[in-house]
């Protein structure tokens, strides 16, 4: 190239013209440039020059593609844009414009590309291509784009798909995902939810299961040591229903940690069915029995979710049946303790739309009294386990991090407390039985059982007295009390209303007479009697 004289740039084998040449020094070089540039500069170019010798061979072609053709193309990852490392995924590239090819780029210092032919997908109605991308690893940044041309202008490319980076997710230690509201919220509603770890993560990222890509934001630290990014979902929609996971990643490295656990987010008002929520208790009642929640509808519910409002875990979940004209599904809470007491709703969802939820029920509240022990939350048909949700706040992401390790230094001093309490609790247990209570809504029956007595002053206002034998408006086997405001359903072995009216009975006679002999003489039996 010493000693060239002229520089000639040829596109397609013809010499191309429409260049402006800039002769570079030292004079070995040129520069063609060209100002504006449209689909006509598309084509394959190479140059040569000229010396004293003669003109010199062909250099190797470069191809110029010319993009912004055609409106651009959709790129997706099946199954989803998070990839375990060393794992593969499928890339989708869609358009509702017809054209015969797909090309996919792999953007970054180690650039890659593949083309194939587009097939119409009937289902969708539009043209699309899947690439195949095996091996992803963390080593690098995985962020793509796609294409689409015809066959007979190769060169000329329609504008590119918005980019899609891959999330590759390794090994380190999961970060927690918190929400700051509460798992089933109502439209128009706002949402954050909040994602940190003892890791000290320059960056995080939320993704929600469906979704075509996962949003980022840089880590903030507290004086405790924790990481954790914010991410504002704004106000509350019917799209922001789903599953979200959260990631940890550091600057320097193109890895992500582990998973965050799940976290599920229901949306309520989503069609116009407002179940019922009642307590329905077994035939057998002592202390630690069983209690069951019965939610149901006339309308048609495929399932229904229990939800304890302001709990820490994910609503409990249960498939609907049809009995007695009504969809329903109950759900036991079992080992009664003082831990369960709280107000509870029922929801109805369809199959079609698991994270959208009808109405509310009215709540329906439990206040149990009595030895508190331990308990355990029914088990059921839940959605994907999920993370239980602290309330909000970074302290509570640092005591889910924590605990365990907590756990494990407390648990000889629990150990000696249980034992301790176990012996104490039998010592007083045969004086006294504290007895479970349930206020339920107005207008619904209140529960008094069995070896708790309903108060004075309630057995004075007494207007007529019945016996229901079978489920009912109480759910079990009780005597109903009727009172001027209210219902009272009490248990047919109650020692205390037997000794009530063995003293003010013949104020109330006539008013029991569907009580049949049995039931009268098991009322009128003491307790110790009949045990």
């Amino acid at each position: 190239m010493k000693g060239a004289k002229e520089f000639h740039i040829y596109r397609d084998g013809v010499r191309y013209t429409q260049f402006t040449q800039t002769l570079l020094k030292p004079e070995n070089k040129a520069e063609f440039s060209i100002s504006n540039i449209d689909q006509n500069h598309a084509g394959i170019y190479h140059c040569c020059y000229q010396t004293h010798d003669g003109w010199s061979d062909y250099s190797d072609t470069l191809e110029l593609v010319v993009t912004g053709e055609h409106s651009k193309p959709s790129l997706s990852a099946q199954p989803s844009p998070v990839v375990t490392s060393g794992g593969n995924v499928t890339l989708q590239c869609d358009s509702w414009q017809r054209h015969d090819r797909f090309v996919l780029i792999k953007e970054g210092p180690q650039k890659l590309s593949w083309t194939l032919d587009s097939q119409y997908n009937f289902s969708d109605r539009q043209y699309q291509a899947l690439f195949f991308v095996g091996l992803v690893t963390s080593n690098q940044r995985w962020t793509f784009r796609c294409y689409s041309f015809d066959r007979n202008r190769p060169l000329v490319w329609s504008e590119p798909s918005d980019p899609l980076e891959l999330l590759v997710s390794g090994l380190s230690k999961k970060p927690t995902l918190l929400t700051h509201q509460s798992h089933i919220l109502d439209l128009s509603k706002s949402l954050t939810l909040q994602c940190c770890s003892n890791i000290n993560y320059d960056r995080f990222a939320l993704y929600k299961m469906g979704g075509n890509d996962f949003t980022q934001h840089y880590g903030q630290w507290t004086q405790d040591g924790l990481s954790f990014a914010n991410f504002t979902l704004g106000s509350v929609s019917n799209s922001t229903g789903g599953q979200y996971r959260c990631y940890g990643g550091h600057n320097l490295s193109s890895e992500w940690s582990a998973s965050s656990d799940p976290l599920d987010i229901l949306i309520t008002g989503n069609f116009p069915v407002t179940p019922v929520l009642s307590v329905k208790l077994n035939s057998t009642v002592h202390p630690g029995y069983y209690v069951t929640l019965l939610c149901w509808s006339r309308n048609p519910v495929d399932t229904f979710i229990l939800y304890k409002e302001g709990k820490v875990h994910q609503p409990q979940r249960q498939k609907a049946m049809f009995q007695d004209s009504q969809y329903q599904a109950e759900f036991t809470l079992s080992t009664v303790t003082s831990a369960v007491s709280g107000s509870y709703r029922c929801y109805g969802s369809q199959n079609s739309s698991l994270y959208l939820l009808s109405y509310a029920s009215a709540p329906v509240e439990l206040i149990i009294s009595g030895p508190t022990e331990a308990s355990s939350l029914p088990t059921s048909k839940s959605l994907p386990p999920s993370q239980p949700m602290p309330t909000p706040g970074l302290e509570n992401c640092l005591m889910a991090l924590v605990g365990v390790s907590v756990a494990f230094l407390l648990s000889p001093f629990i150990l000696i407390f249980l034992l301790l309490l176990q012996r104490q609790q039998g010592k007083f247990r045969k004086k006294a039985k504290k007895e479970t209570e349930f206020h339920v809504p107005a207008g619904a029956a209140e529960l008094v059982t069995r070896d708790r007595g309903p108060q004075e002053r309630l057995l004075r206002k007494i207007l007529h007295v019945e016996l229901q034998e079978a489920d009912g408006y109480c759910h079990l086997q009780a005597i109903v009390l009727h009172l001027p405001r209210r219902t009272v359903c009490v248990h047919p072995q109650n020692g205390s209303l037997a000794r009530w009216f063995e003293r003010h009975g013949k104020s109330l006679q006539g008013t029991l007479s569907n009580l049949n002999l049995e039931l009268q003489m098991k009322m009128y039996s003491s307790p110790q009697q009949q045990n």
